[in-house]
């Protein structure tokens, strides 16, 4: 079953398609309000997060950067015991 209207849609004139050109200029214009607004309301926020976080982790009685050597030395010997105890289960098995 064909669509009989088919036809008249491709004869169309797009030349009356006119939109208002000040309508749209200022459609974009408030477009680009919004997203400057937007980016400045994201730099706000980072800022102050940035801003919260280090004066928490200053409060902290060890300070960031020593407490992930610490943690990064466990999880280094934790690793070097695994294995060990991998090797000495093969060697035993075999």
């Amino acid at each position: 079953m064909a669509d009989t209207n088919m036809n008249s849609v491709s004869k169309i004139s797009w030349t009356e398609f006119r939109p208002q050109q000040r309508t749209l200029a200022t459609g974009a214009v408030l477009t680009g309000l919004g997203a400057l607004t937007a980016t400045v309301g994201i730099g706000v926020l980072v800022y102050e997060l940035a801003r919260a976080g280090r004066n928490w982790t200053g409060t902290w009685d060890v300070p960031p950067a020593e407490l992930a050597a610490r943690t990064l030395h466990q999880a280094q010997n934790a690793a070097q015991s695994a294995a060990q105890a991998g090797r000495d289960s093969w060697r035993s098995q075999g």
